[in-house]
C-alpha cells in the first residue's frame, strides 16, 4: 500500500508538473501572437500619429490591454498606455532593446510582476517597443498547480482509506493458512484450511495446500503404522523364538537326562530297564516332533501358503471329528447338533484339523464325564461351528490372550496335561486363512464357547462341484 501511494503520488507530480507545463507554454504563445498582431497595427498607427514624450493621451486606435514605447535613436522615449519604465511595466536594458523580432519576458521592478515584451525596430529609425501583463497567466497556472496539488492529496488518502481495508479482508485467508501451518508445524496432521476454492489466488493456494497437506498426513500414517507394524513383528518373532526355544528345551532336557542316566547304568541296567529309558526317550522325541510340526504349520500360514479349498459339509466335518472324539475317550458324552448341511468353501484336511483342536482343547481342559457339545448352524452367508463345554471357564484377561501361541492359563494349562499352547493358535491361523475367525464366549465357573465362523460357498461352486460329506 505504501508503495502504491508513492507511485500515485508520483504519477499526481508527473501529470500535475507536465499538465501546468503545457498550458503555460500554450498561454504564452497565445500571448506571442497577440504581440505580434498588435504590433503590426501599431507600428501603422504609430507612423501616422507623432507620439508626445512622457505624453499623458493615448492616440487612437491602441487597446488599453497593451503598453507602448517608442523609442527613438536618439534615446527619446514617446509613450502610450503607460511607460514601461513607470512602476507598473518593466524597466528594458540596451540588450534588451537591441533583442527585436522575439517576444521575451521581463520582470517589473517595483511591482515584480511578469510582462510579455516584443521589441520592433522602426522603418524611420528607433524602436517599437509593446508589452502585456502576464498576471492572468500566472494566476491561472497557480490555480491549476494548487487544483492538481489537491487532487494528487485526495486521491492518495482515498487509495490508502479504501485501499487498506480492502488488501487486509483478502490477505485474512492468509492469516488462516498460516494458522493451519503452525499448527501442523505443532504436530496437528489433521488441520487444513477450510478455504473455499476459487480463481483466486488465495484460494487456489489453500486448495493446494489441502491436497499437499492430505497427502503428507496419509504417508505419515502410513509410515507411522508401518513401524508401528514392524515393531509389533519384531516383538512376536522375539517372543515366538525364546518361548519355542523354552518349549523345545523341555524334552531335550529329558532326552539328554535320561540318555545320560542309561550311559552311567551301562552293562548294569537290566534289558527292562534300558525298555523303559528307551520308550521314555522315544516319547519325549514325539513331543518333540509334535511341537516342530506346529511350528511349521504356524510358519507356513506366516508366509500365506495356498490352501485346497474346495466346497466341503462343514456338518459332515464335524460328524468326523466327533466320532474320533468319542474314540480317544470312550467316557466322554461327546454330542453333535447340526439339522442340515451346512456348505463353505474350505481345505477339507486343515478345517479337520481346527474342529479336532477345537474339540481337544475342551476334552483336555474339562473334569472327566464332562459333557461337550458341537452345534453346526448356518444363516446370514455364513456357518459356525460351536464348541461348548462345561468346564471351569476364564477370565476375561486370560480369554483375551487364549489364541496366542505359547500361552496357557496358569490354572487349567500346564505342561503336566499336555499341550505346548500352540493348539488354538493354529485353530484361529486356519481359521483366518479361511477368511473367517474364532471367538470365545467364556466366564470363571460357566464353562466356554468357542465359535467358529466361515463363509458359505458360492451356489455355483456347489453345483459344479457338490458338496464332500455327507451329513450324518
Amino acid at each position: 500500500m505504501a508503495a502504491a501511494a508513492l507511485l500515485v503520488a508520483l504519477t499526481c507530480l508527473v501529470t500535475g508538473v507536465l499538465g501546468t507545463a503545457l498550458l503555460r507554454s500554450y498561454l504564452l504563445s497565445r500571448s506571442d501572437a497577440q504581440l505580434r498582431e498588435f504590433a503590426t497595427v501599431a507600428s501603422r498607427i504609430v507612423a501616422r500619429q507623432q507620439l508626445q514624450p512622457a505624453g499623458n493621451s493615448r492616440p487612437q486606435g491602441l487597446p488599453a490591454q497593451f503598453l507602448v514605447e517608442v523609442v527613438s535613436a536618439s534615446g527619446q522615449v514617446s509613450m502610450a498606455g503607460g511607460p514601461l519604465g513607470a512602476a507598473d511595466g518593466p524597466r528594458l536594458s540596451e540588450a534588451q532593446l537591441s533583442d527585436t523580432g522575439t517576444p521575451f519576458t521581463a520582470v517589473a521592478d517595483g511591482s515584480g510582476g511578469s510582462w510579455r515584451v516584443l521589441v520592433q525596430r522602426l522603418s524611420g529609425g528607433g524602436h517599437l517597443v509593446i508589452a502585456s501583463s502576464l498576471g492572468d497567466l500566472d494566476s491561472t497556472v497557480t490555480r491549476l498547480e494548487i487544483a492538481d496539488a489537491v487532487a494528487g492529496a485526495v486521491a492518495v488518502v482515498l487509495l490508502a482509506g479504501v485501499g487498506l481495508p480492502l488488501v487486509r479482508a483478502s490477505l485474512a485467508p492468509l492469516a488462516r493458512i498460516e494458522a493451519v501451518a503452525a499448527a501442523i508445524a505443532a504436530g496437528d496432521l489433521s488441520r487444513r484450511t477450510g478455504q473455499p476454492t476459487g480463481a483466486t489466488e488465495v484460494g487456489r493456494l489453500a486448495e493446494a495446500l489441502d491436497v499437499m497437506l492430505a497427502s503428507i498426513e496419509t504417508a505419515y500414517l502410513a509410515r507411522a503404522d508401518g513401524e508401528a507394524r514392524a515393531l509389533e513383528s519384531e516383538d512376536r518373532m522375539r517372543r515366538f523364538a525364546a518361548d519355542a526355544s523354552h518349549e523345545l528345551r523341555t524334552p531335550l532336557t529329558s532326552v539328554r537326562g535320561l540318555a545320560e542316566y542309561g550311559l552311567q547304568q551301562g552293562s548294569a541296567a537290566s534289558r527292562d530297564e534300558l525298555l523303559r529309558l528307551m520308550s521314555l526317550i522315544a516319547g519325549e522325541a514325539d513331543r518333540m516332533g509334535a511341537l516342530v510340526a506346529d511350528l511349521l504349520l504356524l510358519a507356513r500360514f506366516d508366509a500365506g501358503r495356498p490352501l485346497d479349498r474346495r466346497p466341503v459339509d462343514l456338518a459332515s466335518l464335524a460328524a468326523e471329528a466327533v466320532t474320533r472324539a468319542r474314540i480317544m475317550d470312550p467316557g466322554r458324552p461327546v454330542t453333535l447338533q447340526a439339522a442340515e448341511p451346512v456348505i463353505i468353501d474350505a481345505d477339507a484336511g486343515r478345517l479337520g484339523q481346527v474342529i479336532d483342536n477345537l474339540i481337544g482343547n475342551a476334552l483336555q481342559h474339562t473334569p472327566p464325564g464332562s459333557p461337550v457339545t458341537v452345534t453346526v448352524t448356518g444363516a446370514r452367508g455364513r456357518g459356525e461351528l460351536t464348541v461348548a463345554d462345561h468346564g471351569p471357564g476364564m477370565t476375561a484377561e486370560q480369554a483375551s490372550r487364549v489364541f496366542e501361541r505359547f500361552y496357557r492359563t496358569d490354572s487349567a494349562r500346564t505342561r503336566a496335561r499336555g499341550g505346548a499352547g500352540l493348539g488354538l493358535a493354529i485353530a484361529a491361523s486356519l481359521a483366518a486363512a479361511h477368511g473367517g475367525q474364532i471367538s470365545v464366549d467364556t466366564a470363571p465357573g460357566r464353562g466356554a464357547a468357542f465359535h467358529l465362523r466361515l463363509p458359505l460357498a458360492e451356489i455355483s461352486q456347489v453345483t459344479a462341484t457338490g458338496s464332500q460329506g455327507q451329513h450324518p
